[in-house]
């Protein structure tokens, strides 16, 4: 591990993400950039380190089903408990925005945004010691294969964020490497944009 990318214990890195760094974070998908969603300067970084398109909103990870739904407005029953079958799980889900959320996290065009709750216990429990959901995009700039492993995410961003954190937990939800599934919930059926590890979970 470089030593330009400290490896954070969780308090560090939950500090650290509470006081605005860029984070690189080992999660039970892919390894990603991560920064507090209310951290607007952080999530610019974030935004200039990915070489990201305007337009293109991060996706919030969440510690729980309600701090989730905290980020939208309210959903209808049918959408709430499809998101209790598949949370925490590999499933990230468009859901209608709540106000307030800062631009680069909500799709300003359709007034929606992307949310999941990981399946890791030790990256739900971080969330929470950092004090609100992370935004969280792949450890890759724009164009180029997301870095599924922590090392080599490391050797291409560690010098440009504020340390690594790979945590405790055992990747679940499907083989660790996997891109969560996509899936826009404000339009019915459900509409997969990508599908991920794991199957959508039927509730019929």
């Amino acid at each position: 591990m470089s030593m330009s990318c400290p490896r954070l214990d969780e308090e560090a890195a939950a500090a650290g993400l509470a006081g605005g760094c860029v984070l690189l974070l080992a999660t039970d998908t892919i390894c990603g950039l991560h920064a507090r969603a209310d951290q607007g300067a952080a999530l610019e970084r974030m935004h200039a380190l990915k070489g990201r398109h305007p337009g293109q909103p991060f996706l919030l990870l969440a510690s729980s089903l309600d701090q989730a739904l905290s980020l939208c407005s309210p959903v209808a029953a049918g959408v709430r408990a499809l998101c209790e079958a598949a949370w925490p799980g590999p499933f990230t889900f468009i859901l209608p925005a709540a106000d307030g959320l800062h631009d680069l996290v909500r799709d300003g065009a359709r007034g929606t945004v992307a949310v999941r709750v990981p399946r890791r216990d030790d990256l739900r429990q971080l969330i929470r010691r950092a004090g609100g959901p992370l935004a969280s995009t792949s450890a890759n700039r724009t164009g180029e294969a997301p870095l599924a492993d922590l090392d080599a995410a490391v050797a291409a961003f560690g010098p440009l964020v504020d340390g690594c954190w790979g945590g405790v937990g055992v990747p679940g939800g499907g083989a660790p490497g996997a891109p969560s599934a996509l899936v826009d919930l404000t339009v019915a059926p459900p509409r997969v944009l990508r599908p991920g590890p794991l199957p959508l979970p039927d509730l019929a």
